[in-house]
């Protein structure tokens, strides 16, 4: 008998690369997400964005541990960069996102690369560059590498509509699982 497949876990993907499994988000939160995601499809203002879902957030009792407070900060992210109003992630916005999965502090990061703290410091506040050389070495510690991309590639990887799309397929499978256990009680 052939083996059965899993389905592929469902994961938010921030501008950074960043993944963040949606399969153990509460009912409490999904009904936040699917808020938001409605809020977010009308493509509003940035900053109006953001102190409404900041304001929503606040009143709906979740923490900032949440895994949709690090949804809503990436949607608000792509809307100021869609608009002009934020630049896009550089090199340092995905080695912070890294630094942050991969070990419990800045200091832990620092003893395992050799890296200067100072200068981590530093180069994530955007007053210094790491060279060539001590970037691959990071890399190699991250288990990550380096692209280049073209313009269009890098406002395709920020786009609101691809935010959309995943957080509108993740709410819908959401909803199409939460219907099959719903039939699956009542027959």
């Amino acid at each position: 008998m052939p083996a059965q497949t899993q389905p592929s876990e469902q994961v938010y993907r921030t501008i950074t690369g960043g993944r963040i499994p949606l399969s153990g988000l509460s009912a409490a939160e999904y009904r936040f997400l699917d808020i938001v995601a409605k809020k977010y499809n009308v493509r509003q203002d940035w900053t109006r964005f953001a102190a409404w879902w900041n304001a929503q957030f606040k009143a709906s009792g979740l923490t900032t541990a949440s895994a949709v407070y690090r949804i809503c900060q990436d949607l608000e992210a792509r809307l100021g960069i869609n608009q002009g109003k934020v630049s896009p992630p550089d090199y340092r916005d995905s080695l912070a996102e890294l630094i942050g999965t991969q070990f419990s502090s800045r200091q832990d990061f620092c003893r395992a690369t050799g890296v200067d703290a100072g200068q981590l410091s530093r180069v994530l506040a955007n007053r210094d560059n790491l060279s060539i050389k001590v970037l691959m070495q990071v890399l190699e510690v991250l288990h990550a590498r380096l692209v280049i991309q073209v313009e269009e590639d890098s406002r395709a990887h920020t786009s609101i509509d691809r935010a959309a799309e995943a957080l509108n397929a993740a709410l819908s499978l959401r909803n199409s699982q939460s219907g099959l256990q719903l039939e699956s009680v009542a027959g």
